[in-house]
């Protein structure tokens, strides 16, 4: 009897404490990775009552009667909240996290996305247990290969070292890229150069990518597509990590990372060490790239502020010289590295070797303050302050430059001489720094951000001769035969909303004023001193419909406007080569008011239509792209190996894009990714040069009308299937890419050359269809003890051995490496 009443004192009194009350239990996990989240907070928006998971996830919250309605908010550091009524909890559920962006991007992501309010704007986004799972030395052109519509290659032939990315063709200088926000085209060039920044993937917690049109927010506005890179690699846990990467070519890494966890007072600590070396797969094409990344960042309730530091000391050897494409097929000749050569029907008839001394120096240190306060529920205030320094040079073979070429002539003081087997040494340095202010407001129908960016970017180049041969007594080590200063000041304002009108349907609208000044100063020996602005409007209108929870259609329009780059007013370091300013002459002078190039503007239209359910997603997108006087590539190259481009009158592209996910079961992946595409000229010439009565240059202006336009695959497919289990995972890809040209004379060359003889000095211009395979093993174990995982990475690049170039320009084609290995080693220490 006495246990009784002691067992009834027990169940009674809990009943009376919470008279009808309920007890709510669950398991907080990283909806990522589906590792347990400790400690985590949960509390009850209302009645603040709250605890805590434990150490496995796991938590139990006794809930009142009065509050059965209430709503339960989850947080962890690093991690977006998640708010559930409790009224459609179930007992013992899981509740997944989402990795959070760091708060100090967050107004930047929600800009660039959208994805709330269009499920499929041409989006993908590559996530940090994607990166984990697939990354080892390959640079970001080459990780991004999968996505819908873009196309890559690389100089040297392996994908370390200079690698290009297109988007629907477009190439990197029309692809708008940022890191944390922070604009990465070169504002002279519009350039990316991957390699200044290695192994950044290694510290990348997502990759966003933007097909076509956009965004404003991120700086220049894209034409083929917009690409944002987010880093720090923060961790939750303390974490310590050493890689190991063993592969063809000699191609070697190695690397420790490590996160210090999120302390109490909401400090976080990254850093990264690394190198990878490789001696290339073409000839003499080495790279030796050390990377350093070290961030840290304060998490308040109201305010984040982040510190990134990173960047790396980069050398190697040059390769920028594409091969004849019969060389394409043989084994040996493919690796060939030549920094010139002439080639007939029989052959090669003369080359020159790259020398061993023709390499690249450079360091880029990036320097980022990001801040983000939140003033209020619905007004959040962005700040990011940056700094960018870059020093180095690349010295290259010049046998062929002569006394007039270096200015070695007795006006400028030196005595008569022939020089011969010249070496130059070309040096830039130059500093870019600037602030990017971005102002959230949330209203009851959506999201309104207000921002700007102030840049200034200013550079030194010069020319020295490094070593020849025959050289004038007077000439000195300090001598530059080119000198200028180049700048760009940057000013851009931009308006993006969000904007709900029902649960179906949701508006978007951009809008961006971007003033952006280019000059040159100090020029020596010509003084072609000058600056030019322009004031470009860029719009971006949207509309999303939700038919059905699995189904949504979405469309939008686009008009954007980019100047064109320093290069093509004036190449200065080529003055003495006979380059002159691209401006209206008169009078004698320049009237740097009115130059021959310009602008480029185009108006978009998207559509698309997007299909998702627990098992598998799939969308169907199409774009129509007409373009004014678009900056194309005319089929040559420039002395180090970079498209020579110009103004085409009218031009259009169109295509379809098909992105498909689908999972049969939860261990099993299937991923395809396809584009078609046309790009071709409706209105533009050219001005050639061809061969009269085998005798004398003559000039003629050739219609381009109806040409495919160079450099843009027709087709581009990818297909991957992914085996994931507790330990073990397996990918196999296939990509297929279709023919393109390498310059504008589409499959009217043969018939040009019989009209203009000596038009080129090639016969074929067209970079032929390939399919290549890759297979990725992935085998992981967990450990007790000091060891937590184990991790060992085998890829088999190109796994059937094909031969094929995946780009060409003019006569030069870029080959591919042959299959080769890369075998991956990690270890996370507890």
């Amino acid at each position: 009897m006495k246990y009784l009443i002691i067992l009834l004192f027990f169940f009674i009194i809990p009943i009376l404490i919470f008279p009808q009350g309920r007890l709510v239990s669950g398991k907080i996990i990283n909806s990522e990775t589906n590792k347990e989240l400790p400690f985590a907070n949960i509390i009850l928006i209302e009645s603040r009552i709250g605890t805590s998971s434990d150490e496995s996830g796991d938590f139990t919250l006794k809930v009142p009667k009065e509050y059965l309605n209430d709503k339960m908010k989850i947080t962890f550091v690093g991690f977006e909240q998640k708010i559930i009524e409790l009224s459609n909890f179930q007992v013992g559920s899981i509740i997944k996290l989402n990795p959070m962006v760091i708060p100090a991007q967050s107004i930047l992501v929600k800009g660039f996305l959208s994805k709330d309010y269009f499920p499929a704007l041409s989006m993908s986004e590559i996530n940090e247990l994607k990166i984990k799972n697939e990354y080892t030395v390959q640079d970001i052109p080459e990780f991004l290969s999968s996505i819908p519509s873009v196309s890559h290659y690389s100089e040297n032939g392996n994908g370390i070292g200079y690698n290009y990315i297109s988007i629907r063709g477009f190439d990197q200088r029309r692809i708008s890229v940022s890191i944390n926000g922070v604009p990465q085209n070169d504002p002279e060039d519009h350039n990316i150069y991957w390699l200044d920044f290695p192994d950044i993937i290694k510290s990348t917690q997502s990759i966003y990518v933007q097909r076509g049109a956009g965004s404003g927010i991120i700086g220049y506005p894209a034409i083929g597509g917009a690409i944002n890179i987010i880093t720090s690699n923060f961790s939750d846990k303390p974490r310590l990590e050493f890689e190991s990467t063993l592969g063809s070519y000699n191609t070697n890494k190695i690397g420790v990372s490590a996160s210090s966890g999120i302390y109490d007072d909401g400090y976080s600590f990254y850093i990264k060490l690394s190198r990878i070396r490789s001696s290339g797969y073409r000839n003499s094409s080495w790279t030796d790239l050390k990377s350093f990344h070290f961030s840290a960042v304060k998490y308040d309730s109201m305010m984040t502020n982040q510190i990134n530091i990173y960047g790396g000391f980069i050398k190697d050897g040059l390769a920028y010289t594409g091969l004849p494409k019969y060389a394409i097929n043989d084994l040996e000749l493919r690796k060939s590295n030549f920094s010139y050569w002439e080639a007939d029907f029989n052959g090669l008839s003369y080359s020159l070797d790259r020398k061993p001394n023709e390499i690249e120096n450079f360091f880029q240190p990036h320097f980022e303050f990001l801040n983000e306060i939140k003033l209020s529920d619905n007004l959040t205030l962005n700040n990011t302050l940056f700094m960018v320094i870059g020093e180095g040079y690349f010295d290259y073979d010049a046998s062929w430059a002569d006394t007039n070429y270096f200015r070695l002539k007795s006006e400028y003081g030196f005595s008569p001489s022939n020089p011969t087997n010249s070496t130059i040494r070309a040096m830039v340095n130059n500093i870019q720094y600037g602030w990017l202010p971005r102002l959230l407001i949330k209203h009851k129908s959506g999201e309104l951000i207000l921002g700007g960016e102030l840049r200034n970017h200013s550079s030194k180049h010069w020319g020295s001769i490094l070593y020849g041969a025959n050289m004038p007594n007077e000439i000195t080590p300090e001598y530059r035969y080119y000198y200028y200063e180049g700048g760009k000041d940057i000013i851009n304002f931009f308006v993006n909303e969000k904007y709900s009108l029902s649960d179906q349907i949701n508006l978007f609208a951009e809008g961006q004023l971007a003033y952006h000044k280019y000059k040159i100063e100090n020029e020596k020996f010509l003084n072609n001193n000058f600056s030019i602005s322009n004031l470009f409007f860029n719009t971006r209108l949207g509309v999303s419909y939700k038919i059905s929870e699995f189904i949504d259609l979405y469309s939008s329009y686009a008009n954007v406007t980019r100047e064109p780059r320093l290069k093509n007013y004036y190449d200065a370091a080529e003055s003495s080569g006979g380059a002159v300013p691209q401006f209206k002459f008169t009078n004698g002078n320049y009237d740097f008011s009115e130059p021959f190039v310009k602008p480029e503007t185009m108006s978009s239209f998207e559509f698309g239509i997007k299909y998702g359910n627990e098992n598998i997603s799939t969308t169907l997108n199409s774009y129509y792209m007409n373009f004014s006087n678009e900056i194309v590539n005319q089929g040559q190259i420039d002395r180090f190996g970079q498209p020579i481009t110009g103004n085409m009158d009218k031009t259009t592209h169109y295509g379809i894009e098909l992105a498909l996910n689908y999972n049969p079961v939860s261990s099993l992946q299937f991923d395809l990714s396809a584009s078609f595409s046309e790009n071709y000229i409706k209105n533009g010439s050219t001005y050639i040069y061809y061969l009269q009565n085998d005798d004398y240059l003559e000039t003629a202006k050739l219609s381009l009308n109806d040409n495919t336009i160079a450099g843009f695959p027709n087709k581009i497919i990818n297909a991957s299937l992914t085996y994931v289990g507790d330990y073990l995972s397996v990918k196999y890809n296939l990509r297929y890419q279709g023919e393109m040209f390498t310059d504008n004379y589409d499959k009217k060359l043969s018939s040009y050359r019989k009209q203009f003889p000596a038009i080129t000095d090639y016969s074929d211009n067209r970079v032929d269809p390939f399919i290549v395979s890759n297979l990725e093993i992935n085998s992981r174990i967990e450990l007790p003890g000091l060891i937590k995982e184990a991790e060992l990475i085998l890829q088999i690049n190109n796994l059937f051995d094909k031969l094929y170039a995946p780009y060409g320009i003019g006569k030069e084609y870029f080959p591919s490496a042959t299959r080769n290995y890369l075998l991956t080693f990690r270890v996370n220490l507890k």
